[in-house]
């Protein structure tokens, strides 16, 4: 099983960081290899994505919310994986956000992976921020 684990500290608080990551569409933002992200109804979004060059489509579905703490999902299609995010606020003014995620079949997740969706997920609430 494939594993990540890692973290990050957005300038922003709880209930907007929380609210931005709810806005699946928005995915592939900060999660470059995911397109054609598209809302199916309030728990369950389809995807497309390419791996060794061969276009994979799936479906998210998302399996837990707790408002403002966690939201965890998982895939369903080609590659079963699974993800939780949380949020723990460190201040008024900033969140610690841990990304884990699990993959039987994706050698492709990884710390270095993870670490990068997370730094993709600050710029893009930070500088929405400074406008």
């Amino acid at each position: 099983m494939n594993a990540a684990e890692k973290s990050i500290i957005v300038s922003a608080p709880v209930a907007e960081v929380y609210e931005r990551w709810l806005c699946f569409e928005e995915i592939p933002k900060f999660i470059k290899s995911l397109g054609n992200f598209q809302r199916i109804d309030d728990t369950h979004f389809s995807f497309s994505n390419v791996r060794d060059g061969k276009e994979e489509r799936g479906v998210i579905e998302v399996i837990r919310q707790i408002p403002e703490r966690t939201i965890a999902w998982r895939t369903i299609g080609d590659s079963v994986g699974l993800g939780v995010v949380s949020f723990e606020p460190r201040s008024d003014t900033a969140t610690e956000i841990t990304l884990k995620l699990r993959s039987a079949f994706d050698p492709s997740i990884s710390g270095q992976s993870a670490e990068e969706y997370l730094q993709n997920f600050k710029q893009l609430i930070e500088n929405r921020q400074q406008r």
